[in-house]
């Protein structure tokens, strides 16, 4: 019996312990990390929209000698541009750590977890080629053919590559819903968000079968949906990780073993 006692007291005790942040956490870097991510929406406006001049984009049923007047009369807040952007979308490879962090604290087994490795490299991969394609087309503004072809490979490689940052989404909501800690480390708003963002960049991929109308790389379904669906994500996804960070933060630590 006084056994028994003993194991209830125990239970009761842990029970009313407060909740113990894991021991390695430096909020700092990982804020730092979390508002890169913020920089990198702010100066793709910046370099994109401003300098560029791609906001709104070029249509792309625009003729290749119209494209090329176009880039020369902008040419070299195009190259300007396109070193920004490839400087700062570098930034990516920052942001996603700290997410990446808090998946690999959601499973047992870190399957998600190197997914998302694997997966966010390859798409950092994809964001470095991205600016290069219309550094090339405003290096090389003399010949109408390589201009049109440069612009349209920039925008297939822009918006056409999507899935791996579509499927990136749906690997944190999969990881949020099978969380395998007691309380919930994530809302789950935050996965059937992240749901919604992978299907609605889904339009872009019927960007190769127009020059005109909505599916078209300048249109309203495969750019501006696409545009600002993944942008307005990653403030989300922003200002979740600076809550979680606070929240953590504020946890008693978990006590050292020996």
């Amino acid at each position: 019996m006084t056994e028994g006692v003993a194991r209830a007291t125990a239970a009761g005790v842990s029970q009313e312990r407060p909740s113990l942040r894991p021991q390695p956490f430096d909020p700092f870097v990982m804020r730092i990390c979390v508002w890169s991510g913020v920089v990198l929406v702010a100066m793709t406006a910046i370099g994109f929209g401003a300098l560029m001049g791609y906001v709104p984009p070029p249509t792309a049923s625009l003729s290749a000698d119209a494209m090329l007047a176009f880039v020369q009369s902008r040419q070299v807040a195009i190259l300007a541009g396109c070193a920004l952007v490839t400087f700062f979308w570098s930034f990516w490879a920052l942001w996603v750590t700290p997410i990446i962090i808090y998946i690999r604290r959601m499973e047992r087994a870190p399957v998600l977890t190197i997914a998302s490795i694997v997966n966010v490299g390859g798409g950092a991969g994809v964001i470095a080629t991205i600016a290069v394609s219309w550094t090339v087309m405003a290096f090389r503004a003399e010949s109408p053919l390589i201009v049109q072809a440069f612009n349209d490979l920039g925008f297939f490689l822009f918006l056409y590559t999507w899935p791996p940052f579509g499927i990136w989404m749906i690997v944190i909501a999969v990881a949020i819903l099978r969380d395998v800690n007691p309380q919930p480390t994530f809302p789950r708003w935050v996965a059937y968000y992240n749901i919604y963002a992978a299907l609605g960049m889904a339009p872009a991929s019927l960007m190769g079968f127009f020059k005109t109308g909505p599916f078209a790389y300048h249109g309203a379904l495969a750019f501006w949906l696409v545009a600002l669906d993944f942008f307005i994500w990653m403030l989300v996804m922003s200002w979740v990780m600076l809550r979680m960070i606070a929240r953590e933060e504020r946890l008693p630590e978990t006590p050292a073993r020996d």
